[in-house]
């Protein structure tokens, strides 16, 4: 059995399903992993995994009569002159001479309508945002089965009915699902004051170090820390890049996050109080799922960062909410995508 996942490289949070889900694949699955403009990051998962790069698009052609033909509709297939030939061309050699029986495509329409035109069987992994145009609805038809990586429960109110039939809701996980949570505060969490954690990936924000240390030193009844790749902050807390978060997660009494799959997952787990400030992304990823965290109502969701003094309402409001995560991640959930993976993949087999 051959299983090839192609992992968009915005953010980390592609390649942590990967290593979540490739864990509990037959041992004897061949695995590969296809990135654009350069091999998947991924870590470690004690199985060999083959890595592929393959060229990255073009930009998209200036000239007025080729941006006609050129919408949103068909996000990824811009007609720029042959500028995407290279990434055709280098994705097709792969799956002619590596055959996998199966491609799971986490995320990339282009990929996979690609893929089904070479005859490989795909399975989609769907993501929130408003992805009903006409290019991920053909990715969406073309899939042999669509891959959930979250919960019934966290679906979108406009999901199609046939997409929803056709969607294995794994549950939700993370790198963190089923481990026991940290009792231990890192050392310089205080002890007199409430822990206010803001935490940004790499897949972009717009949350600024400016914005945070104005919040900060307006509102010192609350330490605040910072993750992510800043500058140091004045009167913040600045942590860096940390491998292990999940001490500073579960030992934060509110988490202030963009509303990234990874991060929210992440919150999910630990179980703490949330702040849920949505980045741009393409078809509004973010703010869909965020909308679907406040109908749930499992986090405080703000449209763009908040004015100094609007923080102690924020506060009471996330301690009115209660929310509780349980149910919305669990361990269990990477081995039942990989059992349907596998299921998949068996059946796709000559």
């Amino acid at each position: 059995m051959r299983i090839a996942f192609y992992l968009n490289l915005q953010g980390a949070g592609h390649c942590r399903r990967f290593e979540a889900i490739a864990r509990h694949l037959p041992s004897d699955c061949e695995l590969a992993a296809v990135g654009m403009d350069g091999p998947p990051p991924i870590l470690d998962i004690g199985k060999r995994v083959k890595r592929v790069s393959v060229p990255g698009f073009a930009p998209s052609s200036n000239r007025p009569f080729l941006q006609q033909q050129t919408s949103l509709d068909y996000h990824g297939l811009a007609v720029n002159c042959g500028g995407n030939a290279a990434f055709t061309l280098a994705m097709v050699s792969f799956l002619s001479e590596w055959q996998p029986d199966l491609l799971v495509v986490d995320v990339g329409l282009e990929a996979s309508i690609l893929a089904r035109m070479c005859g490989i069987p795909t399975v989609y992994s769907r993501q929130h945002g408003r992805r009903w145009d006409k290019g991920h609805t053909l990715a969406y038809e073309w899939a042999g089965g669509l891959l959930a990586p979250f919960s019934m429960e966290m679906e979108q109110d406009d999901c199609p009915p046939w997409v929803r039939k056709k969607t294995f809701y794994s549950g939700g996980f993370c790198r963190f699902s089923g481990r026991s949570r940290s009792q231990t505060a890192p050392s310089d969490y205080a002890k007199d004051r409430p822990n206010v954690l803001v935490m940004t990936g790499f897949g972009g924000t717009e949350i600024t170090g400016s914005a945070i240390a104005r919040s900060a030193l307006a509102n010192p009844q609350w330490c605040w820390h910072l993750l992510g790749n800043y500058p140091k902050v004045e009167g913040v807390v600045s942590h860096g890049v940390v491998e292990d978060v999940w001490p500073y997660l579960c030992c934060a009494d509110l988490v202030v996050a963009n509303a990234g799959h990874n991060s929210t997952m992440e919150i999910a787990a630990a179980g703490v109080p949330a702040v849920c400030i949505p980045a741009w992304r393409h078809f509004d990823e973010q703010i869909c799922k965020a909308r679907v965290l406040e109908r749930l109502g499992l986090s405080v969701v703000l449209d763009s960062w908040p004015q100094t003094d609007e923080w102690p309402r924020i506060w009471e409001k996330s301690r009115r909410l209660n929310a509780d995560w349980t149910g919305f991640q669990s361990a269990e959930a990477p081995k039942r995508a990989a059992q349907y993976l596998a299921r998949m993949a068996s059946d796709c087999m000559d």
